[in-house]
């Protein structure tokens, strides 16, 4: 293989999910030109990346797929893969000439039938990750086991250090990152039990820094305005890569189910994730290394694959009954605390 060509154009956990395949796959093909299509927003995930080669950015809301399309029939590749599986990546990659197409199984009978019925047919809980691979199995390429990873620019790594050196910090390693926001409302748990944690934490002589997009400022100055302590506040001021970059140096986040728990997760940072209405059967759940789920045993979950913005028993007990001394609990094995 000379030219390959990977797809995932979203989102922020599913595009770092994708990371150990591209390294599998440049372990496979050192010498191979290896591309990566994904959309502009996006793009910062994989830009610094060692084993691409170049980064194709598409803006939907500008570029035209038909153009995109014809670029890349003129690269002539002789392998895409298409770890998407939507109408715009089984568009961009039917008739490009590639000499191979292959794509991963979504699953989306077995998913529809545990979200809606509450039929488990799921034989084995895979993770997303490792499903991925089924689109490069027939070229005996397997997972290392190695994680994911996100690589940084020195840039933001000194942004980071400036940030927190006016915050009085030369150091993050007593930091507890708690990122309270999530896509979906469902998913998040609540503001006040992550104050309380905070407190907890705080109590144990940890620093807490607040962290989300600028989606989450409302959420987190909730969080803050309960907080014993002020913490340091970076919602919505850091890139994608600059929450990255925070994320390697602090010795704990606490998350929900969201990017930035992958995100998290490719810095090597332990995670205690939060999740309510989803399972781990849907195969997002964080990699088991360094990492503790903390989760209420409800009837009535999974409700959703990604996530809702309200819950549909109008009860939400999937969140309601996880403690903050649950949470607490979890987090303590990572911060040496006794």
């Amino acid at each position: 293989m000379d030219k390959i060509l990977i797809i995932r154009l979203s989102s922020i956990g599913d595009v770092i999910l994708t990371t150990p395949l591209i390294r599998a796959v440049r372990k496979k093909y050192p010498k191979a030109r290896i591309d990566f299509l994904i959309k502009t927003q996006f793009k910062t995930l994989v830009e610094h990346n060692p084993h691409i080669d170049h980064v194709i950015a598409f803006d939907k809301t500008t570029d035209s797929l038909g153009t995109l399309k014809q670029d890349l029939r003129r690269t002539r590749y002789d392998w895409v893969i298409d770890i998407h599986k939507n109408f715009r990546s089984y568009f961009l990659s039917f008739g490009i000439r590639a000499g191979l197409v292959t794509r991963y199984r979504k699953q989306i009978f077995k998913r529809q039938l545990l979200v809606w019925f509450g039929l488990n047919t799921f034989r084995k809980n895979t993770p997303v990750l490792e499903r991925y691979f089924e689109a490069v199995a027939a070229q005996d390429i397997k997972y290392d086991g190695k994680g994911t990873e996100v690589f940084l620019s020195q840039n933001e790594k000194l942004t980071l250090k400036n940030l927190l050196q006016q915050g009085g910090y030369d150091g993050a390693s007593d930091l507890v990152a708690i990122c309270p926001g999530a896509s979906f409302t469902n998913k998040r748990w609540l503001s006040d039990r992550f104050a309380e944690l905070a407190n907890k934490l705080v109590g144990e002589g940890r620093k807490i820094v607040l962290l989300g997009g600028r989606q989450d400022e409302a959420l987190c100055s909730e969080v803050e305005a309960k907080m014993v302590a002020r913490p340091l506040n970076f919602t919505g001021k850091l890139s994608l890569l600059g929450s990255a970059a925070l994320l390697s140096k602090v010795g704990l986040a606490i998350t929900n189910d969201s990017g930035l728990m992958h995100l998290a997760q490719s810095q090597g940072t332990p995670v205690v994730a939060i999740y309510g209405p989803t399972v781990k059967e849907l195969g997002y759940f964080p990699i088991p290394m360094k990492s503790t789920v903390v989760q209420a045993d409800v009837a009535c979950r999974p409700c959703t694959h990604n996530g809702l913005n309200h819950c549909p028993k109008k009860h939400f007990n999937c969140m309601k009954l996880i403690s903050t001394d649950q949470v607490f609990r979890a987090s303590k094995q990572y911060l040496g605390i006794h």
